[in-house]
C-alpha cells in the first residue's frame, strides 16, 4: 500500500462563537490554504482535489444549492468534494491518494458561527450519554471539573510560551491569536446545572476557526521536491452506539485500530480524543490506562472551544506540532460519531512506519525540531 504523507498543516486562531458576530467568511479557509501553499512553494495548479468541511460551498459539478441557501465558490477555485466533518474529509483524501498516488490533496474545514451549532446546552440524548459514561467508568464531578480546568491551563500556558505560533498561519482579522474561554465548572462541584454542562459533565463552548493540511503519496512528494513532516494512516471501524464520541472505545477495539500501524497504546507519545464533554478524556484514561500527560497535552475543546466541522483537523495540526516539539514519534487522533470511529495515526520515523506500507521512495520524514520559546 502506498504511504500517505503529510506535507504541511496549519490553522487559523480559534475564537469563541458569538451569535452577534457576523458569519466567518469563507476567505478564512482560503487564507489558511494559501499560507500552506506559500510555505511549501506548492502551486495551486498542482493540487488535484480539495476535501472541504464547509456546507457553504458546493462540491464541484453541482450548479445549485438547497433552496434558500447562499453558496460560496470553493477556496482558490479548487476541484472540491464537500463533507459534513473534517474527519470524513481526511479519511476520503487518504483513500483517494492510496488509490491514485499522483493525487495531491488539500483537506480543510471551517466552523463559521452564527449559532448553527445549536443551543448552548447539550441535547437530551448527549446529556444522558455523558451521565451514563460517568457512571460506567465511576467518574466523579471533581475529576471532570479538574480535567476541564487543566485543559484550559495547558492551552493558556502553551499559548503564552509561543507553542502555537508555527501552526497559526492565518492573517485574517481576528483569527491570528487564539482566544480561550474558561470552562464553566463552578456548578460541576455543587451538583447544579451550569450553562454548558449538567451533573458535573462540563461541556465545551462553541467556537469558530479554520484548519487545513496538505497530503500526497510519498513518491509524489519526492517528485515535487517536497519534504514531508509525517506519515498519516487512517483506519476505521463501524460500530453501533458510538454516542457522538462521548464514550471511549473499548481497549480491544482501539487496539484493532492501531494494529495496522504496528502500534499499541503503549507506543503512543500522544493521544487526541474528543473533549466536547470533560467526562470523555477521563473515561479514555480509565479504559486504556494511558497516562494523563499524553492525552490532549496542549488542551482540547474545553479550552479552544468545540468545532464540530473543523475540530479534528485543528487537533491534528496541534498534535503534529506537539510531536515535533517534544521529540515524539507517534500520535493518534480518534474521531467518533453515532456510526463510525476512525483513528488517524501520525508517525514521524521510518522505523515505525505502519505495516503493509510500501517504502517506495528514498525520502524520509523531515520534521522541524522546535525549541520552546
Amino acid at each position: 500500500m502506498t504511504s500517505v504523507v503529510l506535507i504541511d498543516a496549519g490553522r487559523s486562531a480559534v475564537i469563541p462563537d458569538d451569535p452577534d458576530l457576523p458569519e466567518t467568511p469563507t476567505r478564512l479557509t482560503e487564507d489558511v490554504i494559501a499560507a500552506l501553499l506559500r510555505r511549501t512553494s506548492l502551486d495551486s495548479s498542482e493540487v488535484g482535489e480539495l476535501y472541504l468541511a464547509d456546507p457553504r460551498c458546493l462540491p464541484t459539478g453541482c450548479s445549485t444549492g438547497p433552496a434558500g441557501w447562499s453558496v460560496d465558490p470553493p477556496p482558490l477555485g479548487l476541484t472540491t468534494t464537500v463533507n459534513a466533518t473534517s474527519s470524513l474529509s481526511v479519511a476520503q483524501a487518504v483513500r483517494a491518494i492510496e488509490k491514485n498516488p499522483e493525487v495531491v490533496a488539500v483537506v480543510a474545514g471551517c466552523d463559521f458561527g452564527t449559532g448553527w451549532t445549536g443551543a448552548a446546552t447539550a441535547s437530551s440524548r448527549q446529556q444522558q450519554t455523558a451521565q451514563l459514561v460517568a457512571a460506567w467508568w465511576d467518574i466523579a464531578p471533581e475529576e471532570m471539573a479538574g480535567w476541564a480546568r487543566g485543559s484550559y491551563s495547558r492551552s493558556a500556558e502553551c499559548s503564552a510560551a509561543g507553542d502555537f505560533a508555527d501552526e497559526i498561519v492565518a492573517t485574517t482579522g481576528d483569527y491570528v491569536a487564539d482566544r480561550f474561554r474558561k470552562p464553566d465548572v463552578g456548578d460541576a462541584l455543587s451538583g447544579g446545572v451550569p450553562e454548558y454542562g449538567f451533573d458535573g459533565a462540563c461541556r465545551a463552548h462553541p467556537a469558530r476557526g479554520a484548519s487545513a493540511i496538505l497530503l500526497a503519496s510519498e513518491p509524489k512528494a519526492t517528485a515535487l521536491g517536497l519534504e514531508f513532516r509525517a506519515r498519516l494512516h487512517a483506519t476505521g471501524v463501524i460500530r453501533a452506539g458510538a454516542e457522538f464520541g462521548i464514550a471511549p472505545l473499548g481497549s480491544e477495539i482501539f487496539g484493532e485500530l492501531l494494529a495496522p500501524c504496528g502500534l499499541t497504546v503503549g507506543c503512543l507519545d500522544q493521544l487526541e480524543v474528543p473533549e466536547q464533554f470533560a467526562v470523555t478524556p477521563v473515561a479514555w484514561m480509565k479504559e486504556t490506562g494511558i497516562s494523563e500527560y499524553l492525552v490532549n497535552p496542549r488542551g482540547g475543546d474545553l479550552a479552544f472551544g468545540h468545532l464540530p466541522r473543523s475540530g479534528h483537523l485543528r487537533s491534528l495540526v496541534t498534535m503534529l506540532n506537539s510531536l515535533e516539539a517534544t521529540g515524539g514519534l507517534a500520535g493518534a487522533l480518534v474521531s467518533s460519531d453515532v456510526h463510525r470511529s476512525t483513528a488517524f495515526v501520525l508517525t514521524l520515523a521510518d522505523s515505525i512506519a505502519p505495516k503493509g506500507w510500501q517504502d517506495i521512495s528514498p525520502a524520509v520524514p523531515a520534521p522541524v525540531k522546535k525549541e520552546k520559546k
